[in-house]
């Protein structure tokens, strides 16, 4: 990914959830474990396990030809990444209606790093998790914003 993608990609994503009134951190360590796990393992290029990254990933019947495009493209093959998990919030279930269409949601926020040299692609991308019968997966909304700056509609 080139630095003018990167930047493009920085002010894109840059605005960050809001956390809405109620939000809350405590008593959720469970589920902040989870919604990690989620985003490190679906952005991360050294794991190749396909099935095992489409199961972190809210709908993702509906972004096959998505995700096939975006993690098999030559850009990321050239660019793998990795994330690193910065921040998790749990807003109000209200607050999770509006930005996500579902009652419990997590605001996270993450950097995109390269996984060959470390150097950061991304730094502070805003995204949800979204908990679907109490699986955490990464939201649809989160990965489609992905997804169009790497090229692939959603």
């Amino acid at each position: 990914m080139g630095t003018g993608i990167a930047a493009a990609c920085a002010v894109a994503l840059g605005v960050a959830p809001s956390a809405g009134a109620g939000a809350s951190t405590t008593g959720n360590q469970a589920a902040t474990k989870q919604v990690t796990a989620a985003f490190t393992t679906l952005f991360n290029a050294s794991n190749t396990n396909k099935a095992a990254k489409e199961a972190l990933l809210q709908n993702s019947s509906s972004y096959k030809a998505a995700f096939t495009k975006l993690f098999s493209s030559s850009v990321a093959k050239a660019n793998p990444t990795k994330a690193q998990v910065t921040s998790v919030t749990f807003p109000a279930a209200a607050a999770c209606q509006s930005a996500v269409q579902v009652p419990k949601c997590a605001a996270v926020t993450y950097n995109l790093d390269s996984a060959k040299t470390g150097s950061s692609l991304l730094s502070g991308v805003s995204g949800y998790a979204v908990d679907i019968k109490g699986h955490w997966l990464v939201s649809d909304t989160t990965f489609c914003s992905l997804a169009k700056l790497g090229g692939a509609a959603c």
